[in-house]
């Protein structure tokens, strides 16, 4: 059996990072939460393939969000701590340290620019959702609170506490949006050159920085949530007669975005999308 054969089997989570998968056959496969970073998958078959989050993923994301809240006041608190004790201890030495160490920030993004850029869009990102379920987390007690005062004491906390619900709704929703925006599967760095995604269902997935010349994307869906950040791809093939396009020339810059925004599905409800696999 062709140790690269993986038609139609179900290989959610599993991890493809930097494998070589030359001409691996992925026909029919389920690969929601699969990570394929920089892997080499030349002539690989990814026909009739699902991509996307997983339950799991979904699950981490909600935890991650929660924990990281909590761990945010913790660490703020902890900061504001150990500042005063030591400025009681050091006085102006201690000012002076913390100067001195917060002008060699710079240099220190610059000396490790590459790691942080390669994971800047996902730290800005955990940290706006953590930033975000921290202050819905707060709007939640609030709107409670206003509430029960409203009805044990004055009804004139009842105009501020259906305020207060509708703010809280909207951020619960901004959230969940973002959640839902969170990559599933990835082909980040990875090279797919003449690989065929001939009527594959393509969500949440990231092919940043991937090579997708020579590609066949007859009949694929893709939602909007796909990435193709600086992914770099000459040309493709679009029709079952593997019709090349561009016919003649290569794309242009950000041809190939608005070449496939054309194969972006219909969504169904965010909301229910979220929860559904």
């Amino acid at each position: 059996m062709n140790s690269l054969n993986y038609t139609n089997q179900n290989l959610q989570d599993q991890s493809f990072v930097g494998l070589d998968l030359t001409g691996a056959d992925f026909g029919g496969a389920d690969l929601r939460g699969c990570d394929f970073t920089r892997a080499t998958l030349i002539g690989a078959n990814f026909e009739r393939v699902i991509t996307g989050k997983t339950s799991r993923q979904v699950n981490m994301a909600i935890l991650s969000v929660i924990m990281g809240a909590i761990a945010m006041i913790l660490f703020g608190f902890a900061i504001v701590m150990i500042d005063s004790l030591l400025f009681s201890w050091l006085g102006d030495i201690y000012r002076k340290i913390s100067r001195a160490l917060v002008s060699i920030i710079p240099f220190v993004l610059i000396l490790f620019q590459n790691p942080i850029l390669g994971k800047f869009p996902q730290i800005t990102s955990f940290f706006g959702e953590v930033s975000l379920g921290l202050i819905f987390a707060v709007m939640i007690l609030l709107t409670l609170g206003l509430t029960i005062i409203s009805f044990t004491s004055s009804l004139l906390f009842l105009i501020p506490a259906i305020v207060s619900a509708i703010v809280t709704f909207y951020l619960g929703r901004w959230l969940i949006e973002s959640m839902q925006s969170r990559d599933g599967t990835s082909f980040q760095k990875a090279n797919l050159t003449d690989a065929n995604f001939s009527h594959a269902l393509i969500e949440n997935t990231d092919f940043s920085f991937a090579l997708l010349t020579g590609i066949c994307v007859d009949g694929w869906m893709l939602d909007s949530h796909t990435l193709f950040t600086n992914s770099q791809c000459d040309y493709l093939y679009w029709n079952p007669q593997r019709e090349r396009f561009p016919h003649d020339n290569n794309f242009q810059a950000d041809e190939l975005k608005k070449f496939l925004s054309k194969f972006i599905k219909a969504e169904k409800s965010r909301f229910t999308r979220l929860f559904s696999f």
